[in-house]
């Protein structure tokens, strides 16, 4: 019978280095052995990786994964290859999304506001409500979200109106927040260049308020009056996608969802 494997998601892990580490672990393996499975002459690669003193190139990522992965220890090689490519900041492509297919959950019935992001907090699934509550252009998939409330004309900003600036402070908090271990990855330094170079970003990124926040779980936004909280849970096919949904914690935030266009009356 086979044994599910622990998900990696409790165990909190954020490097390279600490999977590396558990993985081998719980497979029984040495160093050396992992290192010889990969086509390395010794130890020492798997040694550095391990105490987070290399960064490794995607080829070695893949490597590494085909030879950590387990169905009954540790899991698939694809979805240890997404914990390790979460870990050292490597983005999905357009043609990962695709693969994923059906393990993407259907949010386009949910009666609320939903959406499918990646850590870096690019759009690959939205529902009708939360492109009609908050305005989102009709090209938008694979594109940044605070890059859509930023741009130059942007549909984002004329639906909300004087609404705007309030949700936007909070919007790059939370952003700022959700990415502040990553800030010293590369695809992080291309993007943060790319929105400072849009209308008002600037002041929002350095007068943003320190929230306590996660990339999982329930956040909540007091907006004129009421309360829109939001729930994130990250995708167990593949942890670098987030799914999220935007609920009315009160009745004056539900009242401000039905006036953007966000649920129904």
């Amino acid at each position: 019978m086979r044994r599910p494997a622990t998900p990696l998601l409790t165990m909190q892990l954020e490097t390279v280095g600490e999977i590396v580490r558990v993985l081998r672990s719980r497979l029984g393996l040495e160093q050396v052995e992992l290192a010889r499975a990969c086509g390395w002459r010794d130890a020492s690669a798997v040694s550095r990786i391990e105490t987070d003193r290399i960064r490794p190139t995607r080829r070695t990522l893949l490597k590494l994964a085909d030879n950590l992965a387990d169905p009954a220890v540790t899991g698939t090689a694809a979805e240890v290859r997404a914990w390790l490519f979460l870990a050292a900041g490597i983005l999905p492509t357009a043609r990962e999304v695709d693969e994923l297919g059906d393990r993407i959950p259907d949010i386009e019935n949910l009666p609320h506001p939903a959406s499918v992001m990646d850590f870096g907090w690019y759009v690959w699934r939205t529902n009708e409500w939360l492109r009609k509550g908050a305005g989102l252009p009709e090209k938008h998939i694979g594109r940044n979200y605070i890059e859509l409330w930023f741009e130059q004309d942007s549909s984002v900003r004329k639906h909300f109106g004087d609404l705007w600036r309030e949700l936007a402070l909070v919007l790059v908090a939370q952003f700022r927040d959700d990415t502040a271990r990553r800030h010293e990855q590369r695809w992080f330094g291309k993007l943060l260049t790319n929105l400072r170079a849009l209308p008002d970003f600037d002041e929002f990124w350095d007068n943003a308020a320190e929230e306590p926040s996660s990339v999982v779980g329930w956040t909540s936004t007091s907006v004129e009056g009421g309360v829109i909280g939001a729930i994130r849970s990250p995708l167990m096919a593949d942890p670098r996608f987030i799914v999220g949904q935007i609920l009315p914690a009160d009745e004056h935030g539900r009242s401000q969802m039905v006036k953007l266009g966000g649920l129904l009356a």
